[in-house]
């Protein structure tokens, strides 16, 4: 069950990574390669540390569910998924805004 929670996890991560990193590329737009390196590979390292940490994370979540028979196996793995996804799409969303405020203030160092 720890595998399947993982790999749905991090594949979900991955789809909301490669869809952020594109609209980072769009929101870079006018930046010179020098301001928006940095920046990318922020996000990229972020999205590499969320795919793999939460899916750790959810894995272990489902199975602590199922210890504590609060919930079966099927209701324990759906909550782990949705619930660490979600956290993923929001560290997403501030890392996000984050390397769009890394690039200006790199610009504003010239």
């Amino acid at each position: 069950m720890r595998i399947i929670v993982f790999i749905i996890t991090a594949v979900i991560q991955l789809a909301a990574s490669a869809v952020g990193f594109l609209v980072l590329l769009l929101g870079l737009n006018g930046y010179g390669e020098k301001q928006a390196t940095p920046s990318l590979v922020f996000y990229i390292a972020l999205s590499l540390v969320s795919i793999l940490g939460l899916g750790f994370a959810s894995a272990f979540a489902a199975q602590r569910f199922v210890e504590r028979k609060s919930f079966g196996s099927l209701a324990a793995s759906a909550a782990a998924v949705i619930g660490f996804s979600a956290l993923g799409a929001l560290i997403l969303i501030a890392g996000f805004f984050a390397a769009l405020v890394l690039a200006e203030i790199i610009r504003g160092m010239k």
